[in-house]
């Protein structure tokens, strides 16, 4: 069987233009071509995986024949090798190396430590609506993403946040188009500086020392538990003894920092975007905004009767994935669409694709909320629907990602309402995150009784 080629590609780059310029439309342009399509980022080749099937095996059934691919090379050395980054440990294979790892990790993330979380994240959300005034146009994206940037430095490392938020927000600033760039472009222009090199640099030491900080903090006080990532990190221990020591646990939260405050400052702001689009969805949550809550502050055991309101984020989820695009590599030669490929073959799949393939998603571009319906959703094909990925190396972080959509969903929602400005062209940038470029936004505030049937 012959892999068919991605058109448009022009020696010497192949396809970076597309992927720097139109990657959406170029991934979802991929998938009519076959289950398996070549596309070149320079020279080497790389193999776009289209169908659900073979992601599956990639990242479930066949996991241990693969490990992260060239996005973990380009992220590696500016950012630390960890959990998400397949750090090795000697005489173990990858996925071995990994699930040591991940399960000397896991209590940091328990469910029973989300409780003040969500807390804190309803208390920050409460403070930055005190800026809202009604009638005025806001940002609403950049509101969101500093909203994010607190709630995840509270969630990884407890109190206090400034410090550790502001530097975040400064690494974001300058990480996320150079690390795309060394992703995407060709191998022959590594040695080019990437965009905000110098910045990136110096706000990377900036944030490393707020951790840094933050950590001996834990160190110097051994029974101190604030329900924070950091506070159980320090506790963690492996198997056969002994724990991470404090430049594991750093590089551990460094890069935990970033895709939590992406996971939810990315996908938030597309909540309310579609909400204002979609009244009829908009009422329906606001009913049961109103009916469970009653007017009172979201609390954590309300999370799990707001079915409607999850609903929501999962559709926002599948049409806004933040992780649109990652990438494997074969440790051996395997058969993968029906072709052999040797060790060291590259591999990508893009979530934003496969949410958009329309043998999967009926109607892929409507925004329906009760796809997520139990018997609706059972008939997902798996891996169809991957906005935390799945398999061994599914998100660590997912049950605390919802939870902290859901609160900050029900807070905003629950007081006001957002509406788009006339003539406002809202566009999606997918770098290493898929985010909105910008959303202007009019809030108006709610009036505390049940919501109204909308206008017909």
């Amino acid at each position: 069987m012959s892999i068919p080629t991605a058109p448009w590609g022009v020696p010497p780059i192949g396809h970076g233009g597309q992927l720097w310029f139109r990657p959406l439309e170029f991934m979802t342009g991929l998938n009519g071509l076959g289950p398996v399509v070549r596309f070149h980022p320079g020279f080497r080749p790389c193999y776009m995986v289209t169908a659900p099937e073979l992601v599956h095996r990639m990242l479930v059934t066949d996991s241990r024949d693969f490990v992260k691919g060239r996005l973990t090379d380009s992220a590696g050395p500016q950012i630390g090798v960890s959990l998400v980054m397949d750090m090795g440990f000697p005489g173990l294979t990858p996925y071995a190396a990994h699930r040591r790892h991940r399960r000397a990790l896991q209590p940091a993330f328990h469910p029973h430590r989300l409780a003040g979380q969500v807390e804190f994240a309803v208390r920050a959300t409460e403070q930055g609506l005190a800026d809202w005034r009604p009638g005025c146009p806001l940002r609403l994206e950049r509101h969101l993403l500093t909203l994010a940037h607190r709630i995840a430095a509270h969630a990884f490392c407890g109190e206090p946040v400034d410090e550790v938020a502001t530097a975040l927000a400064a690494v974001e600033t300058h990480l996320v188009a150079g690390l795309y760039w060394r992703s995407v472009a060709p191998q022959w222009t590594q040695r080019v500086p990437a965009p905000g090199t110098g910045g990136f640099v110096r706000a990377r030491a900036r944030l490393r020392a707020a951790i840094g900080q933050a950590l001996r903090a834990r160190r110097s006080s051994p029974g101190r538990d604030d329900g924070d990532v950091l506070s159980a990190l320090v506790r963690c221990r492996y198997p056969e003894g002994g724990g991470l020591d404090d430049a594991q646990v750093v590089r551990e939260m460094f890069f935990s920092l970033i895709a939590g405050a992406h996971g939810v400052g990315d996908v938030l702001p597309w909540v309310f975007h579609e909400l204002a689009a979609h009244p009829e969805v908009e009422h329906r949550l606001h009913e049961e905004l109103h009916s469970v809550l009653g007017g009172r502050r979201v609390g954590a055991d309300d999370l799990p009767r707001l079915v409607y309101t999850r609903r929501v984020v999962l559709e926002t989820l599948r049409r806004y994935p933040p992780v649109w695009l990652l990438g494997r590599r074969t440790l051996n030669e395997v058969e993968f669409g029906g072709v052999r490929m040797p060790a060291g073959t590259d591999l990508a799949w893009s979530a934003y694709a496969l949410h958009h393939h329309p043998e999967h998603h009926r109607d892929p571009y409507r925004f329906d909320p009760d796809r997520w319906l139990p018997e609706r959703a059972r008939a997902v094909a798996p891996c169809a629907y991957v906005p935390f990925g799945s398999g061994p190396r599914r998100c660590i972080g997912e049950r605390m990602s919802m939870n902290q959509m859901l609160a900050v969903v029900a807070t905003i929602a629950a007081r006001w309402r957002l509406r788009a400005v006339p003539g406002a062209r809202v566009r999606p940038s997918a770098r290493i995150f898929l985010h909105p470029q910008a959303m202007p936004m009019v809030a108006e505030r709610r009036i505390s009784r049940p919501a109204t049937a909308p206008e017909q």
